[in-house]
């Protein structure tokens, strides 16, 4: 509570020469702290995935990417929650889905479909409400060859 403390009390009572603080910042990187606790109730925000589907023929088919370490893990999670910030989720969306139509030589068109997890109050549980995903929303891209299929269609 007292490190928590140091991050929220104004720049002038940090010490950043100080030999203390030469700790108590890296304890603030990784531990959240020098965002001064906001993922810490009432203001914890729902859990939220990133999901991708390509359309390979009249299927849509689910791209799932490949991890083999936690670091790699990290990185793919850390990727996918820059697609839930407004300033990003269209540019990012658009690399998952060249990412996932550059895989999958059939695909001509990916979903990038973005869910929160749902958490209900404790008084909704009781009455039988239960945690679930839910379509936050969906972002469509088309390859260059489909999109221009589809504007001569048109014409």
């Amino acid at each position: 509570m007292a490190l928590c403390v140091l991050w929220v009390l104004p720049d002038k009572f940090n010490a950043p020469r100080s030999r203390a603080w030469r700790f108590v910042v890296p304890y603030g990187l990784y531990s959240g702290a020098d965002n001064k606790y906001a993922f810490f109730a009432p203001v914890v925000p729902s859990a939220r995935r990133v999901r991708v589907r390509v359309l390979c023929g009249a299927e849509w088919i689910p791209f799932e990417t490949t991890v083999n370490s936690n670091e790699s893990r990290l990185r793919l999670h850390t990727i996918a929650t820059m697609v839930m910030q407004k300033e990003t989720d269209e540019q990012m969306a658009a690399s998952w889905a060249a990412f996932a139509l550059g895989n999958m030589p059939c695909a001509t068109a990916a979903l990038v479909e973005v869910d929160y997890y749902s958490v209900p109050s404790v008084s909704d549980y009781r009455r039988g409400e239960r945690p679930d995903w839910n379509l936050l929303h969906v972002l469509a891209f088309m390859t260059k060859e489909e999109l221009k299929s589809v504007e001569e269609s048109r014409q």
